[in-house]
């Protein structure tokens, strides 16, 4: 079972939009982990992934940032486009797991 996402403590040399973009992939994984638990559907660690990566680089795209060479405002932007897509989703069940991965990827973000 995987663990509950939680931000890396790391330096500023190591802090750039592209890792936050990475550890945005990671922080997915782990909260679509947690909403397919909760609502009983199996599925492995490399399909996460591969769902996750696509999901995400759709976010980028359809908001219009790069995904290639991540900016903080692009980021910014999307985090809030996957909350609210996944908000809509999840509904009130997925809320504390929504809110825990958000606070835990703005601790990178607001750093950037």
């Amino acid at each position: 079972m995987r663990e509950t996402y939680k931000a890396p403590e790391v330096g500023d040399d190591k802090l750039t939009p592209a890792f936050v973009r990475d550890e945005l992939l990671k922080c997915f994984e782990s909260a679509n982990g947690e909403f397919s638990r909760l609502h009983g559907q199996a599925v492995t660690d490399e399909q996460l992934k591969q769902q996750v990566k696509g999901f995400v680089e759709g976010v980028f795209s359809s908001c219009g940032v790069s995904y290639v060479e991540p900016t903080k405002a692009g980021i910014m932007t999307a985090i809030s486009e996957c909350r609210s897509n996944a908000e809509k989703m999840m509904g009130t069940s997925g809320a504390p797991i929504i809110e825990h991965h958000y606070s835990e990827m703005m601790k990178l973000v607001d750093r950037l």
